[in-house]
């Protein structure tokens, strides 16, 4: 078990985005906002960008609940489960 997770199954794993632009698309994908190449430091994203995406989302729908909801989620990732050694951005 990892963080008391049943791993029973097959592994949820995904692939690695090692270009701006494919870290971009996602991005926009998923928060409805573009990263910038300032935001980004490789494959990581400052968590400094969710940080202010976070401050900005206004929960008028579910569509903005559920991406405050995930740069919730992503800063958690960032400072507690996952932290690096910089404590700055995410994988």
């Amino acid at each position: 078990m990892i963080l008391n997770l049943p791993i029973n199954s097959l592994p949820v794993t995904g692939s690695t985005m090692g270009n701006f632009e494919a870290m971009e698309v996602e991005c926009l994908h998923q928060f409805g906002v573009a990263s910038r190449k300032t935001d980004c430091r490789g494959s990581f994203i400052k968590l400094t960008w969710f940080r202010d995406l976070k401050d900005r989302i206004v929960l008028t729908d579910d569509i903005h609940i559920q991406m405050y909801v995930k740069c919730h989620i992503m800063l958690l990732f960032g400072t507690i489960l996952f932290r690096d050694k910089s404590g700055a951005a995410v994988h």
